[in-house]
């Protein structure tokens, strides 16, 4: 199979243009999460943060993941995930991400949000049901969109040893 995950690094000024692009449009609303636009930084050091592009078989962007890491407590959080196109490889590069989290860098957690009432809060649901996650809980009025309205924010995370024990039925603890 092809790696369609790759370095942000390799792909900083086509990530740049893209997620410009981003702005002010209805659609990326949950994703950016506030009522100012920033240029998104794309880091060289992977200390605290991992970023990736989501690439087609063409080369093309088509997406961009990242998440903060607490090397100390060896977990991952603030998962960012944005998808520029409907192209399923972008899908599968999450999956990969997820894998990688837990398989290749060992990382004991990952905790994330989703603002309620993102489309994408279905599949969140989902993804944590899949690999044994569970929403921890809801943090009412918490993040205000462009359109100056308060919205709830849904907390999520899983454990390495619930992800590992429903991928391969083995209980790891």
């Amino acid at each position: 199979m092809i790696q369609l995950l790759e370095d942000a690094q390799s792909h900083k000024e086509e990530l740049e243009r893209k997620m410009r692009g981003t702005w002010g449009d209805k659609k990326y609303w949950y994703y950016n999460s506030y009522s100012y636009f920033s240029p998104i930084s794309i880091d060289e050091n992977t200390w605290d943060k991992m970023q990736f592009a989501s690439v087609n078989p063409d080369g093309e962007v088509i997406g961009y993941l990242s998440y903060s890491i607490d090397r100390e407590c060896r977990f991952v959080s603030g998962l960012s995930i944005i998808n520029f196109t409907n192209n399923p490889v972008f899908g599968i590069d999450v999956m990969q991400m997820v894998k990688d989290i837990f398989e290749k860098y060992n990382f004991q957690k990952i905790d994330f949000f989703v603002i309620i009432g993102n489309p994408i809060e279905q599949q969140y649901d989902r993804l944590i049901q899949k690999y044994g996650g569970r929403i921890v809980g809801t943090r009412k009025r918490h993040v205000m969109l462009p359109d100056g309205k308060l919205y709830d924010e849904k907390m999520y995370e899983i454990l390495q040893e619930d992800y590992l024990n429903k991928r391969y039925g083995k209980d790891t603890g």
